[in-house]
């Protein structure tokens, strides 16, 4: 009986209760109990759906638990096995100063989708495991950047909205994947958070290091150049069709190499040998340019080719090349910083991630399919 009396207290009453009053015999007592209707509000506004019947006793009003939670619009159950009252979403971790539900897994996962396109094999600890990590990084930042970050996530949000063409469609795809604008724009200011807690470990020898590491790695890295070229193609460019031999490009090549060298100018040959439509017209020019966006071949030439002098016939994917390079200079550390950053990044949250985060996670415990 008690065991009853205790399932009325927690909210789980259940269908009509239509007398004034109960009595209730526990060890050789009665308990009298007026059943009273109830109604709620919240800051103020009345919540009709949460209206429900309460038991007085005592001068104390208990209400069930089930029409508060109804009334702050939060799910309530009762595990009659261990005693256990819960209101809201279940979480599925618990860790260092928070918990993970379930929605908000399934938000976090479907938000990385809708943005970065599904992942190659899904792995839902691997995913509750990250997304604990971005919430607590995310919070070192919050009071540093919390304002930019909202900002940043309101204009990602319209351009995206824009690059899909129009609201309708982007209220579609959201439906689709079950998102809504609130879940995209916490995913994204949590991204931005995430990434500049992680910047704030790393420091100028890291920099330095990494910078050095890809110097050595690719004498193009970081390099700056002004190079005239002219293509002597083997297929054409829009259309993949052979347009000449590899035997028959070398020739012409060779032949453009030996006017260049005799005195003619790129300005002039380009325009009569080059099948490259993006510089022809401007002597084979590309001014400014970084050698990290070309292909192995011409990024090497330009890297390595003594400057002013004009190169024997150089073979890539696109045919037969005869370069110039007219300045080349390497960028400082200072410069290409935030070239940088994005695998130092990557490397602090690994470390974070492997390091850190176990001992911050005290269980996981995934629902069973």
């Amino acid at each position: 009986m008690r065991d009853k009396l205790k399932g009325l207290v927690v909210g789980l009453l259940i269908g009509s209760l239509v007398t004034g009053s109960m009595a209730y015999a526990a060890n050789g007592k009665t308990i009298n109990v007026i059943l009273r209707d109830l109604k709620f509000k919240l800051d103020g506004t009345d919540k009709p759906s949460a209206s429900s019947t309460g038991i007085v006793y005592d001068n104390t009003v208990y209400v069930p638990i089930r029409s508060v939670a109804g009334a702050i619009g939060k799910p309530v159950a009762f595990d009659n096995k261990t005693g256990t009252v819960s209101i809201g979403a279940s979480s599925i971790a618990v860790y260092k100063g928070g918990t993970i539900t379930l929605a908000e897994l399934d938000a976090y996962e479907a938000a990385s989708s809708f943005i970065f396109g599904p992942p190659a094999q899904a792995d839902k600890e691997l995913a509750v495991k990250n997304l604990i990590a971005i919430k607590l990084l995310s919070a070192k930042a919050e009071a540093a950047f919390g304002k930019e970050a909202t900002s940043v996530a309101a204009t990602e949000w319209k351009n995206m909205a824009q690059n899909l063409g129009s609201a309708e469609q982007m209220t579609a795809a959201l439906k689709t994947a079950k998102l809504t604008e609130s879940d995209i724009k916490l995913f994204i200011k949590q991204q931005f958070l995430t990434g500049k807690a992680l910047e704030s470990m790393i420091d100028r020898p890291m920099l330095q290091a990494e910078y050095d590491r890809q110097r050595q790695a690719d004498s193009a890295a970081f390099v700056i150049a002004d190079i005239r070229h002219i293509l002597v193609a083997t297929t054409d460019n829009d259309t993949g069709k052979a347009i000449r031999t590899e035997e028959e490009a070398l020739a012409r090549a060779k032949e453009a190499q030996g006017k260049l060298k005799a005195g003619g100018t790129f300005e002039a040959l380009a325009k009569e040998y080059s099948d490259d439509p993006g510089s022809k017209e401007t002597g084979g020019l590309y001014a400014d340019a970084p050698l990290s966006q070309y292909v192995e071949a011409f990024k090497k030439a330009g890297a390595e080719l003594p400057l002013n002098e004009i190169s024997e016939p150089i073979k890539s994917e696109f045919g037969y090349h005869i370069m110039k390079v007219e300045s080349r200079v390497v960028q400082t550390l200072e410069q290409v910083k935030s070239q940088l950053l994005p695998s130092l990044i990557n490397q602090a949250f690994q470390n974070y991630f492997d390091k850190n985060l176990p001992a911050l996670i005290q269980s996981i415990k995934l629902p069973t399919k």
